[in-house]
């Protein structure tokens, strides 16, 4: 046979083993389709904390529910003629503390005390949400008290005062802290939202609150739950 037919005879052969190897390589080849996974939320770990939330609890219902039938019979029964009760309270401050005042934590906390202003307006901050107005109950022209009016109503003092109020019937601080809240919002509602705030100034006025005792001996903040005006002078 001639060289140049040996030569593609080789040629042929390997070409047709080449094709032979490839077809039963694919053929034990196997293609999976993979499905993507979605990606898996981290498990809680011990160094995670979830947010405080209590469904269950509705501090501002709480507070509405037990402000007529509670809340302002227990401050009416304690409460001090606002003069009667500061000359008591330079006397001995525990003293006065337990016949108009109540603080729960004990020995070192400090009390609140309930009382009824009667006197004449003769300041009204209104430059911010926390308003306030001044009133005289000794004829000086010169608050003795300051009373809350808000619609922004600070500190605790309302719900620091109630004895059938405990720390300990709350499941934390912030259940805690909410309701003092709630009995500020319930107060402005109730009583100060409807004020003729224009009109304040001069006139006469009965205020039952609460105030809690600070080193300020001049004119406590008081939070009003009942304020009745009368005319201008």
């Amino acid at each position: 046979m001639p060289p140049s037919l040996l030569r593609l005879r080789a040629c042929t052969t390997r070409r047709l083993s080449a094709l032979l190897w490839l077809a039963v390589t694919l053929s034990a080849c196997r293609i999976e389709h993979v499905t993507p996974q979605a990606p898996t939320a981290p498990s809680a770990g011990a160094d995670q904390v979830d947010n405080f939330e209590n469904k269950s609890f509705d501090p501002k219902k709480q507070a509405a529910d037990i402000w007529e039938g509670k809340v302002l019979p227990a401050i009416k029964a304690r409460a001090g003629a606002f003069p009667e009760l500061r000359a008591a309270m330079r006397s001995g401050i525990d003293a006065a503390g337990a016949a108009h005042g109540h603080r729960e934590r004990g020995e070192g906390a400090p009390w609140n005390f309930a009382t009824v202003i009667k006197g004449r307006i003769v300041e009204v901050d209104s430059g911010s949400s926390a308003a306030s107005i001044g009133v005289d109950t000794d004829g000086d022209g010169k608050a003795d008290a300051r009373v809350q009016i808000g619609p922004v109503l600070r500190g605790t003092a309302i719900r620091d005062s109630l004895p059938f109020i405990s720390f300990t019937s709350y499941s934390n601080q912030v259940e805690f802290a909410q309701l003092a809240n709630a009995f500020n919002d319930q107060t402005y509602k109730a009583v100060l939202k409807g004020l003729p705030r224009a009109s304040l100034k001069g006139r006469s006025v009965e205020v039952l609150g609460v105030f809690t005792a600070s080193d300020d001996d001049d004119a406590p903040l008081v939070t009003p739950v009942a304020l009745t005006l009368g005319p201008a002078s």
